[in-house]
């Protein structure tokens, strides 16, 4: 299993930890990652409050980027996978507006075709590993622990951009 991995800028800066553990836990697994060159930040929701085109085409520029590399996109930051999603739904769902956004990706050579596929590890560890496998690689009894997770919301919303057809 490979993709195209965009970690987010918090996973190299302020929360390394995510980066380094990311890192054990899909060598753990087999999961074979090549890093997006030259991608940008996606905006985080911010940038498209006031220009929502200008963050669409970072987006769909890093979508491209993967596009180029036929692979799809593995990310550890919910934010920047409900941010890539949400413009990736608006170019796929109007093909007038996908050849804007291309006409600007023309620029650096790019063009992009909408079939980039944007994953969080998280979901990856659901749906194509599985929890038993997940199940059967644990030798450590963690029954005396209580675990709290926060995935972060942009993990299951909105749910027709990602595709949910049920509450996860």
């Amino acid at each position: 299993m490979k993709f195209a991995f965009y970690p987010g800028c918090v996973a190299r800066g302020a929360a390394p930890e995510l980066y380094k553990s990311t890192m054990l836990v899909v060598d753990k697994l087999g999961i074979e990652l090549e890093e997006i060159e030259k991608a940008a930040c996606t905006g985080a929701g911010v940038l498209q409050e006031k220009n929502q085109k200008l963050g669409d085409v970072l987006n769909i520029r890093t979508l491209a980027l993967a596009e180029e590399m036929g692979l799809s996109i593995m990310t550890i930051c919910s934010t920047c996978q409900g941010v890539i999603s949400q413009a990736n739904h608006r170019v796929v769902n109007n093909p007038e507006y996908l050849e804007e956004i291309n006409k600007e990706l023309e620029k650096e050579g790019l063009h992009y075709s909408g079939k980039t596929e944007v994953k969080h590890l998280l979901w990856i560890l659901l749906e194509d590993i599985g929890i038993k496998t997940l199940q059967d690689m644990f030798n450590i009894d963690l029954s005396g622990f209580n675990f709290a997770p926060f995935y972060g919301c942009y993990l299951i919303r909105p749910s027709d951009a990602l595709g949910l057809t049920k509450n996860p």
